[in-house]
C-alpha cells in the first residue's frame, strides 16, 4: 500500500490514546476535588470576614451599635437598635455552598452574633462570636480556615489553624 492511503489513526492507536487520557483524568480527579473544596472554604471565609468588616464600618459610619449575625446559610448585618433592621445580607450559595461554618464564643460554646460599638470596637458580651471556623468535612485533606473576631477589641483576621509557626502572620493567635 502506498503512504497516501495510510493517513489517520488505527482503532488500536485511538483506544490506547483514550485509555491513557482516561487514566490521567482519574489520577487528577482527587486533586481537583480538593482544590474546589479549598476554594469554597476560602470563599466562605472571605465572605464572612468582609461581612464583619462591613458591620464594623457601618457602626462607625452610623455612629450606632451594629450586629453581625451568622444566619442559616449566610450572614446579615443588622442594626442593634431597633433590633433586626437588616442593612446587608449574603448567602453562601455561590462559591461556598458546601462549606461548614461554626461560630464560637469566648467560652467555647456556639455563637452566632457579634456587636460593634459606634467606635468600631467589639462590644463586651460573653455570647459574642470570637472565632468562626470554616471547613469542608466531606472532602479529606482540605485546609480549614478560622476568622478571629475582635482580636485586641478590634479587627478581623483570617488565619490557618493548622499552621505550625506561631510567629508567622498566617498562623492563628
Amino acid at each position: 500500500m502506498s503512504s497516501r492511503l495510510r493517513r489517520g489513526f488505527t482503532l488500536v492507536e485511538l483506544l490506547v490514546a483514550m485509555a491513557i487520557g482516561l487514566l490521567l483524568l482519574l489520577m487528577a480527579m482527587p486533586g481537583y476535588v480538593r482544590w474546589v473544596a479549598d476554594a469554597e472554604i476560602l470563599n466562605g471565609a472571605e465572605s464572612i470576614a468582609n461581612g464583619l468588616r462591613e458591620a464594623q464600618a457601618d457602626a462607625i459610619a452610623r455612629n450606632l451599635n451594629v450586629q453581625f449575625v451568622l444566619a442559616g446559610g449566610g450572614w446579615a448585618v443588622q442594626m442593634a437598635d431597633p433590633p433586626n433592621a437588616t442593612l446587608t445580607r449574603a448567602t453562601f450559595q455561590e462559591g461556598s455552598r458546601n462549606a461548614t461554618v461554626v461560630g464560637v464564643d469566648a467560652g467555647g460554646l456556639g455563637a452566632t452574633t457579634v456587636a460593634f460599638s459606634a467606635l468600631g470596637q467589639v462590644l463586651p458580651n460573653a455570647t459574642n462570636l470570637v472565632q468562626i471556623d470554616v471547613t469542608e468535612p466531606a472532602v479529606a485533606g482540605t485546609r480549614p480556615l478560622r476568622i478571629i473576631v475582635g482580636n485586641g477589641r478590634t479587627g478581623v483576621k483570617i488565619c490557618d489553624p493548622l499552621f505550625a509557626n506561631p510567629a508567622d502572620p498566617k498562623a492563628c493567635p
